[in-house]
Formats: C-alpha cells, sequence, structure tokens
C-alpha cells in the first residue's frame, strides 16, 4: 500500500481512469485495500494496422506501440500514465500504471478475450455499455463509503472489491421479451460487484448497509449477504 491512501480514494481515481483510459471492455477489476487494477480489452479499431506476433526487435508492435506513445504525457485522472508493451506472446499486452498511485491497469487484445472467461455464451455489443455501468456502480459505491465514514467517524473503512461475471439463467426468457434489433444489447451475463470488508467499525457498516435501500438477503445461512442492484450491476456485501 501508498501510505495515506485509501480505498475511498483508489475507487475514485480508478473509477475516473476506466473511463479515461478508453471506456473498454473491463474483462476483470479488482481493488485491494488501495491497490485499484484492472484487465480490460482493447478495441481493435482503435489500433489502426494490426499486427501480430512473434515479434523481434526488427518487427515490435507498432501498432499498440503508437497507441500508448499517442497517451504519453496526457493526464489521466489527474496522474500522468506510465507504458510498458508487452510483446512476448501472439498479441501484445499494454500495461499502464498511473504515477504516484497504485492504480494499475492491462489492456489485452480482443483476441485474448473469450465468451468463456466471462461466463456469457457470446460476445458482442453488449459488451459496449458495461464500463459506464460498472463506472456508474463504483461512483455510488465510493459515495457510500464516504458517507458511512462521515456519518460514523473513526478511521476511514477499507475494503476489497472484484468485479466478476456470472451466467444470467433469465437470460433467454429477457431475451424473447425484446425487439429482435436490440437483442445484441441484452447482457447476456449477470455483472457483480463483490465487496468485503478489510477494515470498518461496527457503526460504519451499519451505516453502510442504511444506503442499501431494497438489498436482498442471499446467500447460505453460513454465508450471508446483501444484494442491491445499481442499474445493471448487482453489489453484494456481507450481511
Amino acid at each position: 500500500m501508498i501510505p495515506d491512501r485509501s480505498s475511498i480514494e483508489a475507487l475514485i481515481t480508478g473509477t475516473v481512469f476506466m473511463g479515461e483510459i478508453g471506456a473498454f471492455f473491463p474483462v476483470s477489476m479488482t481493488l485491494r485495500g488501495d491497490e485499484f487494477a484492472a484487465v480490460f480489452m482493447m478495441r481493435a479499431s482503435q489500433l489502426g494496422h494490426r499486427t501480430s506476433g512473434p515479434y523481434t526487435p526488427d518487427r515490435p508492435p507498432t501498432d499498440a506501440m503508437n497507441w500508448a506513445q499517442l497517451r504519453t504525457g496526457i493526464g489521466m485522472a489527474g496522474r500522468f500514465p506510465r507504458f510498458r508493451i508487452d510483446a512476448s506472446g501472439w498479441w501484445p499486452r499494454i500495461h499502464v500504471e498511473l504515477l504516484g498511485t497504485a492504480v494499475r491497469g492491462l489492456i489485452v487484445m480482443p483476441e485474448e478475450v473469450t465468451a468463456e472467461s466471462v461466463n456469457a455464451p457470446y460476445l458482442g455489443e453488449w459488451q459496449e455499455q458495461i464500463s459506464s455501468t460498472v463506472r456508474i456502480a463504483l461512483d455510488w459505491i465510493a459515495r457510500w463509503l464516504m458517507d458511512c465514514h462521515h456519518q460514523a467517524g473513526g478511521t476511514e473503512p477499507s475494503i476489497d472489491l472484484d468485479l466478476v461475471y456470472r451466467p444470467d439463467d433469465d437470460y433467454e426468457a429477457r431475451l424473447a421479451q425484446v425487439d429482435e434489433r436490440v437483442r445484441e444489447l441484452i447482457l447476456p451475463v449477470r455483472p457483480v460487484l463483490e465487496l468485503r470488508w478489510r477494515s470498518v467499525s461496527p457503526a460504519q457498516r451499519k451505516a453502510f448497509v442504511k444506503n442499501l435501500k431494497g438489498a436482498r438477503r442471499i446467500g447460505t445461512r453460513s454465508d450471508r449477504r446483501l444484494s442491491r442492484r445499481i442499474g445493471d450491476i448487482e453489489l453484494e456485501v456481507p450481511g
């Protein structure tokens, strides 16, 4: 952890970073205390002429290098990004870190992301809306954390947070209810943000739960959780 940094600050910075890096499809996202990391799927249309490996010093991944070079020196989330290109595989990978923070990103090429990797029956247009809906949910969570800290006082609460995709058993039923022209936009998965407390006072936890109006209890008796929808995203919090 970086001294004097917090889950709330990392969440706010990471949320802005997700939008400014390109609003790419988030394959995964994790927050561990003050350390924010995400894996994004690059849009092939952003790279122009595509390259593929194996790469050599005489034949580098110029598409990824040019993309990163155009963004070097341009601020993201109030910080400057540092890029590193990994050309060891068949497709380039772009590592990004925001200097002075524990916010990191890894951008992979679309060929590396499979439907199975996100528990989906297929990939497609539905991916375009995920970045914005996740960022809206993260914004709400950061706001609730600030509110519970303000209301209960004490040391700022610290959390772990994971974005996962779960199969949607109701997908076929929902698909049958919409016009064929918009079916590609219907999410075939359930994006879920799983929150766990690293450190929180009883008063802060109680204040946070108060914000989860309409939350339902799920899980087994030994693993009680509260589930609250934020748009198309589900937030799960220990109950």
